[in-house]
């Protein structure tokens, strides 16, 4: 089944945009601090570069192929397979990452006392559902929950501009340019989910354009300057550069008049939102990459075992600061390096001339 442009922009603004909005956050404040509001427009520059390369390589698949069955056409079967193994596991562990921050979110801000299992059973239900049911759900989906989350962060950076001090955001480089680059790889380690454009190609009606990468790139830039500037102006760069979820803290400084306050639940709504089409995604690309599609019965297994693992995970009794620090310090710049080997690669690629006999793919 094929889907708009527009509709595939929906899911990858709730796709990426957790990870710009949440999951990157304490990660760019603890290596940008006063200057991480920088590092995201140095980054942002960047992307758009990137932006371009992704669009000529999807320029060069005019039959919209399976990437699978794009790169076999002109780079041969081990290059193709090596790609989509780099990818599976790409996907697997920001999958993994974001369901484990979810569950760590509520256990820490909403259910301390809950056992692990009761919180994070029906969510992973949900998500095996919606990615069983089909891309179709998670368009669906998408559609309908992201104007309610948009809305939402209209709000609470309405309700707390009262409570801001900009003035944090100055002077910038006083400690000189590492934390500026520090910061920027964070955010382009965070923005490899653009990657995720090449698995879903085949699946739009009509390719990207470069004006939707710039516009995609402009809105997701801006998911992450906003909370960046925002958790700043709230708590000045020391004491936000050392909180857990900062751009949920700020949802605790909203009051409506005299008699309301901790309406900090409906950040949870986003939350939710977000991780659900991430998660539920992740589960369907894996499926998707590894040909599994085809076969109900191979794709149950699939998500069983993915699932599983996700699930252990949260069971682990792993330190939460000490996985933090792993991704931190790892995972983002590693990221960021694959992207930028994979990307190069598939530029290259794309030039090569199509294989004899791989014409009718």
């Amino acid at each position: 089944m094929h889907f708009s442009r527009t509709q595939l922009i929906f899911v990858l603004i709730l796709f990426i945009g957790i990870s710009n909005h949440v999951l990157i956050m304490p990660h760019l404040l603890t290596a940008g601090k006063r200057d991480a509001w920088v590092s995201v427009l140095f980054a942002y520059a960047i992307l758009l570069l990137w932006g371009f390369i992704l669009y000529l390589i999807m320029k060069k698949n005019q039959q919209r192929l399976c990437l699978y069955d794009w790169i076999t056409t002109r780079a041969g079967v081990l290059v193709s397979r090596v790609v989509i193994a780099i990818l599976v596991i790409y996907v697997f562990l920001i999958s993994a990452i974001s369901f484990y921050d979810l569950i760590q979110s509520v256990n820490i801000y909403f259910l301390p006392h809950t056992p692990t299992f009761v919180v994070m059973l029906p969510f992973l239900l949900i998500c095996i559902w919606s990615a069983y049911s089909g891309l179709k759900s998670i368009v669906y989906v998408s559609t309908i929950l992201l104007p309610i989350v948009w809305v939402l962060g209209i709000f609470v950076a309405t309700f707390t501009f009262n409570e801001k001090d900009y003035s944090y955001l100055f002077p910038v480089l006083i400690e000189g340019y590492q934390p500026v680059v520090k910061g920027a790889i964070i955010v382009l380690g965070g923005s490899a989910d653009f990657l995720v454009l090449l698995l879903l190609q085949h699946h739009v009606k009509k390719s990207f354009t470069f004006f939707n990468l710039f516009i995609m790139i402009t809105i997701l830039a801006g998911l992450i300057l906003g909370p960046t500037t925002g958790s700043l102006a709230s708590f000045g760069p020391a004491v936000s550069s050392d909180m857990r979820f900062p751009a949920f803290e700020q949802w605790r400084l909203i009051t409506l008049g005299n008699y309301i306050s901790h309406v900090d639940f409906l950040a949870v709504f986003q939350l939710l939102s977000g991780e659900l089409i991430r998660v539920s995604l992740g589960l369907y690309l894996l499926a998707d990459m590894v040909k599994c599609h085809t076969t109900p019965s191979k794709k149950k297994k699939m998500y069983m075992v993915t699932s599983i693992l996700f699930a252990l995970l949260t069971f682990l009794p792993l330190s939460d600061m000490w996985v933090q620090t792993l991704i931190g310090r790892y995972f983002y710049p590693a990221a960021f390096i694959s992207a930028v080997i994979i990307s190069l690669a598939l530029l290259i690629i794309c030039y090569l001339p199509m294989k004899k006999g791989t014409r009718s793919l």
